[in-house]
């Protein structure tokens, strides 16, 4: 949710310093231009392109409020427009956050950004602008108590209500920060909408959604390059990273599949990621311990502590976990229509359940030995676990 701090930085300033804009050397237009410029080559740079289709909904809206919401709102056609915009910004940001798109950088991508950033121009025609202004979300959940109090009351809890439902859904579905920074570009441009007449608060409002981006595709690129897509652990990068912070009374444990394989050449490698997956979603629920991905069907948990007794105990529990997991191999030819394949789950003897092991080798520190050497003596123990049979823990001191 990191993406929602600028945005509340935005608002106060907008609201307590905004003639702090004006001491830019550039003018406003040149300054959000600029920023929006900015983004736009570092996410083509870093081909993280998906940014783009934000970045032209920003834009165009934007440049609609420079162009169209330039005379007093007390005029009938501005606040039309006003109202329209409040129908766009929900529809559009809504439908841009939940809906496929083209990729880029494809001629149909580049079109379909195009007419994002356009769009809202339509609005400064008044046919367009008075037909969504007739929705009024302005007075949708108004009482008439809280327009005396309040004028646009009814356009707060219209916010207040989709900002809630789609954050709901975000948390749900445990996103990643660039969907929370998306959120908040919508609920920025909404805020907007209850200081459109404070000076440079288009400016502010803009400014911040872009800053927000920026943090969350920081750090998006840092999660790219430091947690493994396949079993969504850390991997080895960050291992290191861990390593070189780890005290003395600490230990590290190896761990990989018995006979992987063997099992890949059997299975097929979809089905081996299905265990490495499956691995992944056991380990990271492991809490006694840091769970990372070394490389292949090789894992390393951390512990913070050299206590053995306590160590063992966890590593039998982590060895038992995955030996009493039933591996559900789906049939090849199940429909591909869901109802149908949930209706049909578990009639047929199509599906196949298989059993995994996992042999596991600790290493507890000793005082003054280096990161590769505690590493080396903990594969040495997963080896004497291999020897010994598979499927066990051996610990060393």
């Amino acid at each position: 949710m990191w993406g929602a701090l600028p945005v509340i930085a935005g608002i106060l300033l907008a609201l307590w310093r905004p003639e702090w804009l004006a001491q830019f050397p550039f003018s406003e237009l040149s300054t959000v231009v600029g920023a929006i410029a900015l983004v736009a080559v570092l996410t083509a740079v870093l081909r993280q392109w998906d940014w783009w289709f934000w970045l032209a909904w920003v834009g165009g809206n934007y440049a609609f409020i420079q162009q169209g919401l330039q005379q007093p709102l007390a005029d009938p056609d501005i606040m039309a427009r006003y109202q329209a915009l409040a129908v766009w910004l929900s529809v559009s940001g809504v439908l841009l956050a939940l809906l496929p798109r083209p990729p880029l950088p494809t001629v149909r991508g580049f079109l379909v950004v195009a007419l994002i950033g356009l769009l809202p121009q339509s609005l400064l025609l008044a046919s367009i602008a008075g037909t969504l202004a007739i929705i009024e979300p302005n007075q949708w959940l108004l009482l008439p108590s809280m327009a005396d109090w309040y004028a646009h009351s009814g356009l707060v809890l219209w916010t207040v209500l989709i900002s809630g439902l789609w954050a709901t859904a975000l948390l749900y579905r445990k996103v990643e920060s660039y969907r929370w920074s998306q959120w908040a570009a919508w609920l920025a441009s909404m805020v907007f909408l209850f200081f459109i007449a404070q000076p440079y608060a288009s400016a502010w409002m803009t400014l911040s959604i872009l800053v927000g981006f920026l943090l969350a595709l920081t750090q998006r690129l840092l999660s790219l390059a430091y947690i493994d897509e396949l079993t969504q652990l850390p991997q080895r990068r960050a291992l290191l990273n861990h390593l070189q912070r780890l005290g003395r009374r600490s230990a590290v444990a190896m761990l990989d599949v018995d006979h992987f394989k063997k099992f890949n050449d059997r299975h097929g490698h979809d089905v081996g990621d299905q265990v490495l997956k499956l691995l992944g979603s056991l380990l990271s629920k492991e809490k006694r311990c840091k769970a990372y991905r070394y490389g292949g069907e090789e894992f390393t948990l951390v512990f913070s502590h050299n206590k053995a007794e306590r160590i063992a105990e966890t590593l039998e529990d982590v060895r038992q976990q995955v030996a009493d997991y039933p591996l559900v191999l789906r049939d090849q030819q199940r429909p591909e229509d869901k109802r149908q394949g949930k209706a049909e789950r578990g009639k047929g003897s199509a599906s196949k359940t298989l059993r995994i092991t996992i042999s596991l080798g600790c290493a507890l520190r000793q005082p003054g030995e280096a990161t590769e050497a505690l590493l080396k003596r903990a594969d040495q123990a997963l080896y004497k676990s291999k020897k010994a049979g598979r499927n066990r823990v051996t610990l060393i001191s």
